[in-house]
């Protein structure tokens, strides 16, 4: 029988998944993740804790379309500090959390799994064609960049970020990754 502390580490892995608007993740994809982290549950709960979380934090759905996407609102505070909170609240970690919390969070805020860390390694190498000619990244602190193919082909591994146009410079596939970017 599960205990209480592993529904609050399966519901903390499963908000550290959800992107921030505009990107969304389906309850699908939130299942196999964490079918990947070991948590036995059904998509059923998925979607029925996604809308019971829906109540307490700043998660929106699109139901536009069928399966419904997921993501923190726009107007979040950084997808973490909330989650973090209720971690205290609910368990009164005060003096213990920085343990904890990288143990349900991995190093710094955000932990990629290792299937999407190999996609991204795969998109750098096989240059797909995109509509755009470019390779669409997020980063573990929040951040949305590209990577045009031509900087590409030329082994240029220059990330433009999406909002502020600043430009980050990686040496190799392995150094950006490193610094957080995986494909989007």
């Amino acid at each position: 029988m599960k205990s209480q502390n592993d529904t609050l580490l399966r519901i903390l892995t499963m908000l550290r998944h959800i992107p921030k608007h505009p990107q969304q993740i389906t309850a699908k994809v939130l299942h196999e993740r964490l079918e990947e982290a070991l948590f036995k549950v059904s998509k059923r709960t998925v979607e029925r804790d996604l809308l019971s979380l829906s109540d307490i934090f700043s998660l929106i759905s699109n139901e536009r379309s069928i399966p419904y996407g997921w993501s923190w609102s726009k107007d979040a505070s950084p997808q973490f500090n909330e989650v973090k909170q209720l971690l205290v609240k609910t368990r009164n970690f005060e003096n213990d959390l920085s343990d904890y919390e990288t143990k349900v969070f991995g190093e710094g805020t955000f932990c990629y799994s290792d299937r999407l860390i190999e996609e991204t390694r795969k998109a750098l190498d096989g240059m797909p064609l995109t509509m755009d000619d470019h390779l669409h990244f997020k980063n573990n602190k929040g951040s949305f960049g590209k990577i045009s193919i031509f900087d590409l082909m030329k082994n240029k591994m220059l990330i433009k970020d999406k909002i502020t146009d600043a430009d980050y410079h990686y040496a190799s596939a392995d150094e950006l990754i490193a610094a957080g970017w995986v494909i989007d």
